[in-house]
């Protein structure tokens, strides 16, 4: 945002003030509840895994609370490092994946190592992910940083248009929502419901704490995103998994891969640029969220072209950022599952 912070105090370097109050009036709407009977429709083997996993989870939460950070880091990292060995399917799934990527590029130590370091980070993002119910708003604030030194956010925040930002899964993005909760800046994220309706109150909890609201992707989604938008709102997208409906095949490291239209067809829809913001780690496990240049929406009158060309954009400013910092990306999402109808009738 301009959410650049100055080495003496927490106020932002261009000499904004912080905001006590986010400045959009109105609620959010949701759009979907997560209540007990949800489970009820998973199959028992199912409801026991989530249970397993929840009560993990809630008990390693409390314990993180009491232990020392360094080494709520240390076993969280190891825990990550168990997985790799223990759950070869994922680590062969994250393995294909990052071949698609560098296979052209790099070896396959390379990409080995690249993988190891990855669950690595994504140890110490469950690190912050426990402790984060249990910090102080100074923890956070001390925690993550960002880097917007063209103030760019701010300077389409102050327009009263709203604001159409780009995410990807990088790194502890519940952290860095923390910290833009805490500065009062009005985001609402779309998301995605766990299958597991404790699991989804539980994380919610965490994520609402701290000032942001959420709305679930649902039927209506998109009007409950020109909404917020309406009221000036921070909007905050993703577009690096694969859309299972209604999305559209553009290039992902050199491969096609189905792709949700949402940021570029909403931004298209309101005349807006979308802003991508991605977080990566810095050597003292602090945080930052580097906040690129806007991506202009394209208009010559021909939607479909327009919208393709705008995602693809979308799309790259993703893999870029993935390219220069691979270790913070979620490897292990099946990317490529979807595929174009001509290529699944070549296999047959």
């Amino acid at each position: 945002m301009d959410l650049k912070m100055s080495e003496n105090n927490n106020e932002p370097r261009d000499g904004a003030s912080r905001r006590d109050e986010p400045p959009a009036a109105g609620t959010t709407r949701k759009e979907k509840e997560p209540t007990e009977t949800d489970n009820r429709r998973m199959s028992f083997g199912y409801r026991l895994m989530y249970f397993m996993i929840r009560s993990s989870i809630m008990g390693f939460g409390r314990t993180a609370a009491f232990l020392p950070e360094k080494m709520t880091y240390w076993l969280c990292v190891r825990f990550a490092l168990f997985l790799r060995r223990a759950l070869p399917k994922f680590r062969l799934l994250a393995e294909g994946h990052l071949e698609i990527a560098f296979g052209a590029e790099k070896s396959k130590e390379e990409r080995d190592e690249i993988l190891r370091q990855t669950y690595i980070n994504y140890g110490k993002s469950f690190a912050e992910f426990l402790m984060l119910p249990h910090k102080s708003r100074e923890w956070i604030e001390k925690k993550v940083d960002f880097n917007d030194p063209e103030w760019r956010i701010r300077t389409q925040f102050e327009k009263g248009k709203g604001v159409v930002s780009l995410g990807g899964h990088f790194g502890s993005w519940e952290l860095v929502g923390a910290r833009i909760g805490i500065y009062k800046y009005p985001l609402v994220v779309v998301v995605k419901a766990q299958r597991d309706a404790f699991m989804s109150r539980f994380i919610m909890e965490t994520r609402n704490k701290w000032g942001n609201e959420y709305i679930f992707r649902a039927r209506g989604v998109k009007e409950e995103c020109y909404h917020q938008l309406e009221m000036g709102k921070i909007l905050g997208l993703m577009a690096d998994q694969n859309a299972t409906r209604g999305g559209v095949f553009i290039n992902f490291f050199g491969k096609q891969a189905c792709t949700a239209v949402g940021p570029a067809e909403i931004a298209m829809k309101k005349g807006l640029p979308v802003i991508p913001g991605f977080p990566a780690r810095n050597p003292d496990n602090s945080l930052t969220l580097h906040v690129l240049a806007p991506i202009e929406m394209r208009d010559t009158g021909d939607y479909e072209a327009d919208l393709k060309f705008n995602l693809q954009k979308c799309s790259d400013a993703i893999e870029a950022f993935a390219r220069e910092h691979p270790t913070e990306y979620f490897w292990w999402h099946r990317r490529w599952k979807k595929r174009p109808a001509e290529e699944t009738v070549a296999r047959q």
